[in-house]
């Protein structure tokens, strides 16, 4: 399934209700080890098959997903950034990849 919505514009944080007595902080240490883990992806994006980099898309989408319905969607500034990286890195495997099949 291929998003079209980045994350700044699909976010739907939920009601102060479902918010309430959630640990943000567990949350937030996640995404910051998973940015800090995939943030060079762009530099990287050769060592990663392109099932690799829509599985990481994937994560990334989730872990947005799951901050906003926390209400913690503007603490994942993060992910929109990475899922922009997640995206270019993808073109640039396809490029690739077309290049070395040749005309």
């Amino acid at each position: 399934m291929e998003r079209t919505t980045s994350g700044a514009g699909r976010c739907t944080a939920g009601s102060p209700e479902q918010r309430a007595g959630t640990d943000r902080m567990a949350l937030l240490e996640e995404i910051a080890a998973f940015v800090r883990e995939h943030g060079e992806i762009l530099a990287r994006y050769h060592l990663y098959s392109m099932d690799d980099l829509k599985r990481i898309e994937q994560e990334c989408w989730r872990l947005h997903d799951e901050a906003c319905r926390r209400g913690a969607c503007g603490s994942a500034g993060g992910l929109v950034e990475l899922e922009y990286l997640i995206g270019r890195a993808k073109e640039m495997k396809a490029k690739r990849m077309e290049e070395e099949r040749g005309p």
